[in-house]
């Protein structure tokens, strides 16, 4: 069982054993401090989102609906959808995708959950508490096929169809064990969709990566039902009419299609539906059709001879929700812009200001107090969010911009990196920043719209890195502009890369000097000029230079390692596999990711008297989803804040080193360092 005293137990006993451990071994040239056997304590940050990918009413009650999500949240509403909250504990499935919400047709308390990851695997999961608690169960013979749909049978207690990436997976016993059925057809696999005729129990349905098929004695054995449906047509979801019995309807990824006789002649419809792609697809009383698309929801009237769009184009619909003793009530669920809801049939469609944290927050930064978030792979939800207190709320309307991948500040200057080019925000016209609701950006034109990755930041300049050049600015002139580096021996100055570097992985500002890690190596820029350095280890996908007080350091598949600056030796500091993510901070400048914990460096405030570096220790950080899933980090001056990928952004209150290490107060603790890095994380 999963419930509200179990479902992080991992999480905390990891942490447990990290501390356990004491405080493990630091930077080289630093000596191991002891530290309260606690780990950093984790609480959400209210920036609500979500990536909705089922959503179902409970039959028994119109009030009553359920939300899974792509980082595997399961949300109840007891209001109709117009507010949610935790089913049960925060992220029952953390790692799963609940992709389908169904309930169980002999047992009308009960709620099946079907779980998919990524990367492989699926399970199936129970709830007979309205999701406060959750039973899980394998889900395929092999326990290892990714379940997409469920399907349970009236009148047969304890039968349960799943529909898997290896075909189709019948239980007679409520999800104990489940064996394969119709493996003699080739083509009856990655079945996305199920649907059992209440009339006939024994016909049951299949949408697969192509076409459909179907059994009519119980699941026994199959055909192929393809009359009038092209191949190649993904049937992502099957439904009844409920009041024309025999008509099936099917979205798929090249329309809808209509299936008379339960499939035995399929006809398709497109008039009005300027996207093919159809996620999902809800049939209404009457004639009336929402069909949800990659580009919106699609409204018919006249039972598919015509659609028209009643959402935003930029909504991604992928999942629709209605109850029949209130028809006129329809949510829809969106690929990152969380629920929307109609009072109107489907007429107009309005965002609901939900509590949801199913957000994927690839940066963070500050300007005073003024906390910023930049939420990814929204739809209309994407872009920069501002928190005017430091993250106790934030502003509701975000600035739209392409998909961020970084952020860096400088004085009242704040840049952002996206996928289509680098963008400053405004200043007003005394100067300062702008504070208007939404925060408005502008393109750095001389950058154009190329994917910029990585930005630099230090009091004088700024650096931002594309795949194959780079670009740097002056701050000290408001009228600066960005132009490109030299990198080569005798390189000029160009806007289209450099000579004999193919492809920049990471960039760094460390002892006085700009470094570069690319395809070939590590190199450093004097006077104007790249110098071949040395590396640990050959650079590698994931592998990335950054500076800590300074000095140079390196992370990757080999481990962490710092160079010393006198000899140019690289000093171990940590075993790898790992990753690393910078805070901005010069007290507690990143966190490593290994091994499946996440954990922050705590450095002293400042050296000793006798001039050694002093006391530092690693901080265990006790996670509520998985540590990989960490994508940003930021330090302000007494929290630690994380960007997640799924799972939105979350904030712990730093501790107070131990009396042992010296702590002198000095100016600006607890700013952002001058020297620090802002990055994307891969």
């Amino acid at each position: 069982m999963i419930g509200s005293g179990r479902r992080r137990e991992p999480f905390s006993a990891r942490s447990r054993r990290a501390i356990g451990r004491g405080v493990v071994a630091l930077l080289a040239g630093f000596a191991a401090a002891a530290l309260p056997a606690t780990g950093l304590d984790l609480h959400p940050v209210p920036l609500y989102g979500a990536d909705i990918r089922s959503l179902v009413f409970d039959p028994s009650n119109p009030e009553r609906a359920f939300a899974g999500t792509s980082a595997g949240h399961v949300y109840l509403s007891e209001d109709g959808g117009a507010s949610f909250r935790n089913a049960g504990v925060e992220i029952p499935f953390p790692s799963w995708v609940v992709g389908t919400l169904v309930f169980d047709a002999n047992r009308p308390e009960r709620l099946w959950a079907g779980l998919w990851g990524i990367w492989g695997g699926g399970r199936v999961a129970f709830s007979d508490d309205r999701g406060a608690t959750w039973t899980v169960r394998p889900g395929s013979a092999s326990g290892e096929a990714q379940v997409y749909a469920l399907a349970t049978v009236p009148g047969v207690p304890d039968r349960l169809f799943a529909g898997t990436r290896a075909g189709v997976e019948l239980s007679d016993d409520a999800g104990l064990a489940f064996r394969p059925v119709g493996r003699d057809l080739p083509g009856l696999i990655h079945v996305s969709s199920l649907h059992v005729d209440r009339q006939r129990p024994q016909i049951v349905v299949a949408g697969t990566w192509r076409q459909a098929y179907r059994s009519e004695d119980g699941g026994l054995t199959w055909r192929g039902v393809f009359d009038g449906m092209l191949l190649d047509s993904e049937v992502f979801s099957l439904h009844p009419a409920v009041d024309r019995p025999g008509e099936l309807w099917a979205s798929t990824c090249g329309w809808v299609y209509r299936g008379d006789g339960l499939g035995d002649k399929w006809t398709r419809f497109q008039t009005g539906l300027t996207e093919r792609r159809t996620p999902s697809l809800a049939v209404l009383p009457g004639e009336r059709l929402l069909a949800g698309t990659v580009a919106g929801a699609f409204l018919s009237t006249d039972r598919g001879a015509s659609f028209r769009r009643t959402t935003p184009e930029s909504l991604a619909v992928l999942a629709i929700a209605y109850h029949p003793a209130q028809p006129d009530r329809i949510l829809i669920g969106t690929e990152g812009a969380g629920i929307w809801s109609s009072t109107d049939g489907g007429e107009s469609f309005r965002a609901r200001p939900v509590a949801m944290r199913n957000l994927r927050v690839p940066a963070l930064d500050q300007d005073g107090d003024h906390l910023f978030a930049a939420v990814a792979h929204a739809g209309p939800a994407s872009g920069v969010y501002r928190s005017p207190d430091g993250g106790s709320s934030f502003e509701p309307l975000p600035s739209e911009l392409p998909t961020v991948l970084a952020m860096a500040s400088t004085g009242e200057r704040l840049f952002v990196a996206t996928e289509r080019g680098l963008f400053e925000r405004e200043r007003s016209r005394e100067g300062g920043a702008e504070m208007t609701l939404p925060v408005r950006f502008h393109r750095v034109a001389e950058i154009g719209e190329r994917r910029v990755e990585q930005l630099l930041a230090t009091a004088e300049r700024v650096v931002a890195r594309t795949r194959d050049a780079l670009f740097e600015i002056s701050t000290a002139s408001p009228e600066a502009r960005f132009r490109p580096l030299a990198l080569g021996p005798s390189a000029p100055p160009t806007s289209s890369g450099f000579h004999g570097i193919r492809s920049l992985r990471s960039v760094a500002l460390a002892a006085g000097d700009l470094w570069v890690l690319h395809d070939e190596g590590l190199s450093r820029m004097v006077d104007g000029n790249l110098q071949a350095a040395s590396l640990p280890f050959a650079a590698a996908p994931g592998s990335e230079i950054f500076s800590v007080s300074g000095d140079l350091h390196y992370s990757g598949r080999g481990g962490l390692f710092r160079r010393d600056t006198g000899t140019g030796a690289w000093m171990p500091l940590r075993p790898g596999p790992l990753r690393t993510i910078a805070t901005g901070s010069e007290r507690f400048p990143y966190l490593v990711e290994a091994h499946g914990a996440l954990s922050l460096l705590a450095l002293p405030e400042r050296a000793g008297p006798g001039g050694e570096k002093g006391e530092g220790a690693w901080l265990a950080i006790d996670l509520p989803y998985p540590a990989r899933e960490t994508l940003s980090a930021l330090v302000t001056s007494d929290r630690l804040l994380l960007g997640s990928s799924g799972f939105g952004v979350w904030q712990a209150m730093l501790p107070v080193l131990p009396p042992s290490a010296p702590v002198a107060q000095t100016p600006g603790e607890g700013q952002r360092s001058a020297d620090s890095d802002a990055r994307i994380r891969k």
